[in-house]
């Protein structure tokens, strides 16, 4: 085969969208990594949960709170126990791996209950950056936002 050949190859299944194999997986990777975290959340087995996240994660928690740093499963074992139920499933996830980091964003949809029994239903913009650290995808960095519609 010849060099032009090798060469053309690549560019060819690029441009119908044919991703290696390795980028697939990856993402499915993630995908899990995912799916696995919320189900983390809903059972409320934060130790669980935990192993999710690094230990320097950061972001942005519902409702417009504060930057959140570190992860603390006895505060949300604390907030379970009081009546906080974060009960959500994933839709739409779009994940792009750069090596041992992936980017993901998706819409999260379902039930925030806090404390006191207030509930609110609905969607949420979810995004999230994941290390790949001993073999396990964990988040470095996160964000949630209510999805609201522009008034007229």
């Amino acid at each position: 085969m010849s060099v032009t050949r090798l060469m053309v190859v690549p560019i060819v299944l690029v441009s119908l969208g044919v991703a290696p194999a390795t980028g697939n997986a990856q993402d499915a990777d993630v995908r899990a990594a995912m799916t696995e975290t919320l189900a983390a959340w809903s059972a409320g087995d934060f130790d669980r949960l935990a192993e999710f996240y690094t230990a320097d994660t950061r972001g942005f928690l519902f409702g417009g709170a504060l930057l959140v740093r570190g992860f603390n499963p006895a505060a949300l074992q604390a907030a379970y126990e009081a009546g906080f139920r974060a009960t959500f499933t994933l839709r739409g996830p779009d994940i792009k791996v750069l090596g041992d980091v992936a980017i993901a964003v998706a819409y999260l949809d379902g039930t925030l209950t806090l404390p006191g029994g207030e509930a609110e239903a609905g969607s949420w913009r979810y995004s999230e950056t994941r290390v790949r650290d001993g073999g396990r995808w964990k988040i470095a960095q996160y964000h949630f936002s209510k999805v609201t519609m522009p008034s007229r």
